[in-house]
């Protein structure tokens, strides 16, 4: 432990924090849904991975000792969900049904991601075979930003649950502050220009808490909001949101988001704990992703760990709630793995203190963030 120490010391030292560029803001990433990004593999590839994923129970076993986290509300929600954004068309219904074979519980799907009747059908299947019941699952869905105008946001819940073929959601968030005009197009745009709503995020609100009263959804929350702007909620609304998730890893802390959360009763559910490695060279600053950071990997491996669970566990270790992408039943498995970091070692020794994020532009930070507040996210996850 001693030389790891030491280690981390000169990694710290040599470390050279660069700040970021212009480009390497939301307003400049939004330019396709997720559903257009995800990889495509080849047919080997994808037939190892859908074999891979067939035999997880077999190979790992099942995690019987999943953690919740108490919500304002009452309810529980497991600490850990299965992301289903930007996943290969063909291994949705394997990755689905491998992760609730190992365990998971809570599953993370959103409108925007193009595959609502994919994942639905999956978790379908895994009911009928006596795999889970649906009150074990917890189902969070996301309400997208061209839906806010409060008239719509029945529609956009009702037609998410009939593509998934559920009666209800166990969380509805809405997924960022943004309101986009209303239609067809979920980046709506004239001239390049992202086209926005004279409804805005209060609205959309009203309306989740009319799905509440109905019994569509159980209970609501937020996503990539802001101080500012969850305030607002809490002081209009007559339910109060139960979670916000926002982009959460050791570049980017949340720390003073999740305290001016954890007073008002808000759960910080994290995504992109890892960072994101898809994110093309021009739009990052020059620094490596945060789960390629020599610190990072240095304290993994003293750990005897891989550098994914040490940053899942980072976020565990601060109470936090996570959503995790994977794509094969091995990063199901370890992801699944949380090791018990003391949070005063963890919160000394890494380099939370190292933030790497940046300010938004002028143009997002209406939407988003502010300098004021020097929070940072990235558009959606």
């Amino acid at each position: 432990m001693k030389l790891l120490s030491v280690l981390i010391i000169l990694i710290l030292i040599l470390r050279k924090l660069t700040p970021c560029r212009g480009d390497d803001h939301p307003s400049r990433q939004a330019s396709k849904p997720h559903a257009a990004e995800a990889k495509s593999l080849s047919e080997e590839e994808l037939r190892r991975k859908i074999e891979e994923l067939r035999s997880a129970k077999e190979k790992y076993g099942e995690l019987d000792n999943m953690t919740y986290v108490e919500l304002s509300d009452g309810g529980k929600m497991p600490v850990l969900a299965l992301g289903t954004a930007m996943l290969e068309p063909a291994l949705i219904a394997p990755v689905v049904s491998a992760a609730l074979d190992l365990g998971y519980r809570a599953v993370d799907a959103a409108y925007v991601y193009g595959n609502e009747r994919e994942v639905g059908s999956a978790l379908r299947d895994k009911m009928r075979d006596g795999t889970v019941t649906r009150s074990e699952l917890f189902i969070i869905n996301k309400l997208w930003s061209t839906f806010h105008r409060r008239d719509l946001v029945e529609k956009a819940c009702r037609q998410s649950l009939d593509a998934m073929g559920l009666d209800y959601f166990d969380l509805y968030l809405i997924h960022n502050p943004m309101s986009f005009k209303e239609g067809p197009n979920p980046l709506p745009k004239i001239a390049n220009v992202l086209q926005y709503s004279e409804h805005d995020y209060l609205e959309a609100w009203y309306g989740i808490e009319g799905l509440v009263k109905k019994g569509l959804v159980k209970r609501g929350g937020l996503s990539n909001f802001n101080s500012v702007q969850i305030e607002r909620v809490m002081d209009k609304g007559w339910i109060k949101p139960v979670v916000n998730q926002v982009e959460c890893h050791p570049y980017l802390t949340q720390l003073r988001l999740e305290e001016f959360c954890l007073a008002r009763n808000i759960k910080l559910s994290c995504f992109g704990v890892l960072g994101s490695k898809g994110t093309p060279p021009e739009l990052t600053s020059g620094l490596p992703p945060v789960i390629d950071d020599p610190l990072v990997k240095v304290m993994a491996a003293g750990l005897g760990i891989t550098p994914a669970q040490l940053l899942i566990s980072y976020q565990h270790a601060l109470g936090r709630s996570v959503v995790v992408k994977c794509s094969s039943a091995s990063h199901l498995a370890q992801a699944r793995a949380v090791v018990p970091l003391a949070r005063r070692t963890w919160r000394r020794s890494t380099p939370s203190t190292a933030t790497r994020g940046c300010s938004p532009s002028p143009e997002w930070a209406t939407h988003i963030g502010t300098t004021r507040s020097g929070l940072r996210f990235n558009f959606i996850h």
